[in-house]
């Protein structure tokens, strides 16, 4: 049986050097977009995806989401308008990558939803096959969430 094969969807390296170095065996692939994670999945067989909450790092045109309407939400103001898509671009991904067809696709995201229990009930009614692990996570943990997405291929 082959090794999985990893797509960490991330705007840095922390999650890639992490993983790499401390969970070994996946094959692990990066990209800093949606845009590139879309590219990479055209291009090759990915078991399951590592996704990045909070994106602050990579160009706003590399964003995906509707600025118009964060900042709308956010009583005109664009500048909370760019916060809240960069604070939550990890979603607006995942809905990128469902849209593309991606919707069966496991997804890891890295944020912690102890205390958003309703937001996560309403994320996972949407997509069943969505995990999420805190940033303090352990390797231990992060190779038992990778099992279990794997288990419901």
């Amino acid at each position: 049986m082959r090794e999985p094969t990893v797509l960490i969807v991330e705007d840095g390296d922390e999650y890639r050097e992490n993983l790499t170095r401390f969970v070994p065996g996946p094959t692990w692939l990066q990209a800093r977009s949606a845009s590139a994670a879309l590219a990479v999945l055209s291009e090759q067989p990915v078991d399951v995806v590592y996704l990045d909450m909070r994106f602050d790092r990579i160009p706003r045109e590399d964003l995906v989401g509707d600025h118009a309407e964060a900042t709308r939400q956010h009583n005109g103001d664009p500048v909370r308008g760019w916060r809240y898509l960069e604070n939550n671009q990890g979603l607006f991904i995942l809905d990128a990558l469902a849209r593309a067809g991606h919707r069966e696709l496991p997804v890891i995201l890295a944020y912690d939803f102890g205390r958003e229990a309703t937001r996560w009930k309403h994320l996972h009614r949407r997509y069943p096959r969505l995990r999420w692990v805190p940033d303090a996570v352990t390797p231990t943990e992060i190779r038992a969430t990778l099992l279990e997405c794997l288990r419901r291929d």
